[in-house]
C-alpha cells in the first residue's frame, strides 16, 4: 500500500509518539522529502523476506519492523504446530545481532524454543541446523551482498528451505495482522545457542562429501576473502582440513558490517577481489576465492597463462556440473536431475542431456531448487545431483536446503586440484568444454531505479514489453514470447518475461525481487567465441532501447 502525503504525516506522527528513543531522534531529525521516503509505504514483507536500508521508519529495517515480522512468523508457527522450535543466525552486518536478539526474545516470549547463534553464521549452516535439530523453521539476519547500510530477515521452513510462495503468502497475511508497536511479551527462557556438535557437524559433511568424491589431486595454494563475512572461519577450516595453503586477506578477515575494504561486499563484483589479487600476484596462488556477508554466494578468480581470470556463475556452475556428472556417471542413482534457474544458462542442461541426466528448471530464487529437491524426495520423482543459479549460488549435496559457498569453495577447490593433477587450470577445462558442447555466452545488465518514481518505471517497461513485443533483433525473429505471470512449464506465475529469438538468442527480464532494480539476462550460444559475444551485443543494443537509454 502507498500512503498519500497525510497518510504519511500521521504515520510519521505514530512513530514519534511510540518509537524508540534512538529512533525518535532520528525521525526528528529528517528533512521533508526523506520523511516521504520512509513512510510512503511499509518495508515489503514479502515471498523473500524483507531487506531494506537500516533506519528510523515503515520503509527500513529496524526493531519495530523486525518485531512485527518476527511475531507474524510466531502467529503462523503456532498455527501450524503444537510446540514449535526456531532457530535463528545472524550475518556480520550493522545491527544483525541486535535484529536476531530481538527476534529470539520475542519468540520466547511467545512459547517457542529458540536455538541461536552466538556468533555471525553462514546462511547454509542455519538450513543445516534447522534440518538437523528438526525445528519447525529458522530466521537469518541478512541482507547478503548489499551495500552496508542495507539488512535484512529472511524465514526457513522446517525442511531447512527458504519460505516458498505458498507458505510465504500465509505467513505475510499473519504479519500484515500486526502492528509495529504491538505489546509484545519479550522473554529469553526459551532460548539456547545453537550445539556446538551441530556447528562442526557441518564442516565435517562437506569435508566427508569432498573426500568422496575425489582422491588423486594437488595440493594448492589458495587465496581467500570472507570480504569481512561469516564464511571466514568456515572455509578455512574446511580448505585446510582437506589439505590445501589458505592465504588470508587479512585486511578483510575481520567481522565488520561497514565493509572498509570494499564498495560492495559480492563476489560477483570483480572490484571485490581486488585486495585479494594483489596477494595472488604475490604468492603465485593457483585460486582466489571470495565468499559474501552470509557465504551462501562464492567466487573465483582462477590462474591462467594469461594472468588472473575471473568466472562467471554460470561459468562455475557449467564446470561442476561437467565434471560432477563425468566423475559420477558409473554410479548415479536412478533418475538423477539437476536443477537451474531459468535465468541460468541453458549450456548446463546440454551438458545434462549428455549423460542422460535430466535439467529441471525453477523460477529465480534458490528457494525454489530448495523445494523441488525436497519434492522429489517425497514424491520419489528423481534424485537430486547438483543445483546451481547464474547469481553464484550453488549446492553439492542433501545437508542443506540452500545455496551454500562453503561447499561451494570446498568443490572448486577439489576440483581444480584434481584437473591441476591432469596438467590444465580450471580455465583451460571450461574451454574443453566449450568446444564440445558450443560457446555459451551471457550478460546481466541491472538498471536501478530508487523509490516511487522508480517503481512506476520499472512497471511502465514491463507493461511495454507485454503490449509492445519486439518482433526481432537486428534481423533476428522473435520464435517464442512468454509471460511467466499466466503461469508457465506449471511454475508459480511471476512477474517475468522471456524473449526467445532465431539462432540462440534469448532476453529474460525481470524486477528485483529485493532491491529497486529490473534485471535484463542476455543469453546466446554460438560456434565460436567471437559469434556469441556479437550476438551479446544485439541483445545489449536492444536492452539499451528497452529502457530509453
Amino acid at each position: 500500500m502507498i500512503r498519500t502525503e497525510k497518510e504519511i504525516l500521521q504515520e510519521y506522527q505514530r512513530w514519534l509518539e511510540n518509537a524508540s528513543a534512538e529512533l525518535v531522534q532520528e525521525l526528528k531529525s529528517l528533512p521533508e522529502n526523506e520523511i516521504k521516503e520512509r513512510f510512503f509505504k511499509d518495508l515489503e514483507f514479502g515471498t523473500g523476506g524483507m531487506r531494506g536500508k537500516i533506519g528510523a521508519g515503515t520503509n527500513r529495517m529496524n526493531v519495530h519492523t523486525v518485531s512485527r515480522a518476527t511475531l507474524g512468523f510466531a502467529d503462523w508457527l503456532l498455527s501450524q504446530y503444537s510446540d514449535p522450535s526456531v532457530v535463528i543466525a545472524y550475518d556480520t552486518r550493522k545491527m544483525s545481532k541486535e535484529f536476531a536478539e530481538t527476534a529470539a526474545n520475542i519468540l520466547s516470549g511467545k512459547k517457542i524454543q529458540v536455538y541461536l547463534f552466538e556468533a555471525p553464521a553462514p546462511t547454509p549452516l542455519l538450513s543445516y541446523s534447522v534440518r538437523t535439530l528438526k525445528c519447525s523453521g529458522g530466521i537469518v539476519i541478512t541482507a547478503s551482498h548489499n551495500p552496508p547500510e542495507y539488512n535484512g530477515y529472511k524465514v526457513y521452513t522446517h525442511d531447512g528451505t527458504q519460505a516458498v510462495p505458498r507458505y510465504a503468502n500465509q505467513i505475510i497475511t499473519k504479519v500484515n495482522a500486526n502492528d509495529f508497536f504491538n505489546d509484545i511479551q519479550k522473554d529469553s527462557s526459551l532460548i539456547s545457542p545453537v550445539p556446538e556438535d551441530v556447528i562442526s557437524s557441518y564442516t565435517a559433511h562437506i569435508i566427508n562429501l569432498m573426500e568422496e568424491l575425489f582422491s588423486a589431486k594437488e595440493s594448492l595454494k589458495v587465496v581467500y576473502t570472507p570480504l569481512h563475512g561469516t564464511g571466514r572461519d568456515y572455509v578455512t577450516k574446511v580448505l585446510e582440513k582437506l589439505g590445501h595453503e589458505v592465504i588470508k586477506v587479512e585486511e578483510q578477515f575481520t567481522h565488520d558490517g561497514n565493509f572498509p575494504t570494499v564498495k560492495y561486499p559480492n563476489p560477483e563484483d570483480p572490484e571485490a577481489f581486488k585486495l585479494a589479487l594483489r596477494y595472488a600476484g604475490k604468492e603465485g596462488a593457483d585460486l582466489v576465492i571470495a565468499t559474501d556477508p552470509d557465504a551462501d554466494r562464492m567466487g573465483v578468480v582462477c590462474k591462467t597463462r594469461e594472468g588472473y581470470k575471473a568466472l562467471t556463475g554460470n561459468q562455475v556452475g557449467v564446470i561442476f556440473t561437467a565434471y560432477l556428472l563425468e566423475t559420477l556417471k558409473n554410479k548415479l542413482p536412478e533418475k538423477p536431475f539437476i536443477v537451474k534457474t531459468i535465468v541460468t544458462t541453458d549450456m548446463a542442461k546440454t551438458i545434462a542431456s549428455n549423460y542422460n541426466v535430466e535439467t529441471r528448471e525453477t523460477l529465480t530464487g534458490f528457494k525454489f531448487i530448495g523445494e523441488l529437491i525436497e519434492e522429489s524426495i517425497i514424491k520419489k520423482t528423481g534424485n537430486f545431483i547438483f543445483g546451481f543459479e547464474e547469481s553464484y549460488g550453488y549446492l553439492y549435496g542433501m545437508h542443506a536446503r540452500d545455496k551454500d559457498a562453503v561447499v561451494a569453495s570446498a568443490l572448486v577447490v577439489t576440483v581444480a586440484a584434481v584437473l591441476k593433477k591432469r596438467g590444465i587450470t580450471l580455465w583451460q577445462y571450461l574451454e574443453e568444454l566449450y568446444r564440445q558442447y558450443g560457446y555459451y555466452d551471457e550478460k546481466l545488465l541491472n538498471f536501478t531505479y530508487e523509490g516511487i518514481e522508480g517503481l512506476e518505471k520499472i512497471s511502465n517497461i514491463m507493461n511495454s514489453l507485454r503490449e509492445k513485443t519486439p518482433s526481432e533483433v537486428a534481423g533476428h525473429r522473435l520464435l517464442k514470447f512468454e509471460d511467466y505471470l499466466e503461469g508457465i512449464k506449471g511454475l508459480p506465475k511471476s512477474n517475468v518475461i522471456s524473449l526467445t529469438f532465431e539462432e540462440d538468442l534469448k532476453l529474460i527480464v525481470r524486477p528485483s525481487g529485493t532491491e529497486p532494480k529490473i534485471k535484463f539476462y542476455l543469453m546466446t550460444r554460438g560456434n565460436s567465441k567471437q559469434e556469441s559475444t556479437q550476438k551479446l551485443q544485439k541483445l545489449t543494443d536492444l536492452v539499451e532501447r528497452i529502457v530509453g537509454r
